[in-house]
């Protein structure tokens, strides 16, 4: 272990371990390198049980995955669909460059020119879209009729701080793109969600009342938004 060893005008010894594992000991002016030397042989085992928490502790923070909002779910070999992680295979062919088939353990991605990272990108960004826009405007259809409102359109983009939101004044709803990534359950709680502002434009009790109404397994689903994550 190297330590690096200061003598400061302190009254007691004192020993610190940084984040990066570097060891840093400060002594009084005045005490022997041999009374130090006795100090660290009497810490030595804490020393290194110290040290080897950090090291464990900093390989599983590396081995652990994050995902922050806005991040498009996508790794070049693999996509999300409605919470289950499917290969993608980009496929050279004859069909119109652009379209895509989903299959039950994998979704085929079709052009007729080479693709480069961006544009594979950007065309799983558009199945994502496609796939909220379809199955969110069904969503909407059977919500709204259950409770008593209409919208007036749908806007699907990919957001970085909101899953949804709803323009109270002309009823358009937006929903984000990476929807698609999550359970359908989730989707489905940011539309009743959505809907019901046409009842209550804020977040009062009266909103989250008439939420409980129609969906009352509202929570569930939200900690189901939150907890979710496509790695």
């Amino acid at each position: 272990m190297k330590i690096k060893l200061w003598f400061k005008l302190v009254k007691n010894i004192t020993l610190r371990i940084k984040e990066d594992g570097s060891i840093f000991l400060t002594a009084p002016v005045g005490m022997s390198i041999s009374e130090v030397q006795q100090f660290l042989e009497i810490r030595e085992q804490w020393l290194r049980q110290q040290l080897q928490r950090m090291l464990q502790a900093q390989s599983q923070q590396k081995q652990e995955q994050k995902y922050s909002m806005g991040e498009l779910p996508f790794d070049g070999q693999h996509v999300w669909l409605w919470g289950k992680r499917l290969p993608a295979h980009f496929l050279l062919s004859g069909k119109k460059h652009g379209t895509y088939e989903v299959q039950a353990d994998a979704v085929n991605f079709y052009y007729r020119s080479e693709l480069s990272n961006e544009a594979k990108c950007a065309f799983v960004e558009f199945f994502y879209k496609q796939a909220v826009s379809g199955r969110g405007e069904q969503l909407l259809q059977v919500w709204e009729k259950k409770m008593g409102v209409h919208h007036t359109g749908l806007k699907v983009h990919r957001m970085k701080t909101r899953w949804g939101s709803c323009n109270v004044r002309t009823g358009g709803i937006n929903l984000n793109t990476l929807l698609a990534c999550w359970p359908q359950e989730c989707l489905e709680y940011i539309v009743v969600h959505e809907l019901a502002h046409l009842h209550e434009a804020n977040h009062s009790p009266r909103f989250h009342a008439i939420v409980e109404r129609y969906l009352p397994e509202w929570r569930e689903r939200k900690k189901l938004l939150a907890a979710f994550k496509p790695l």
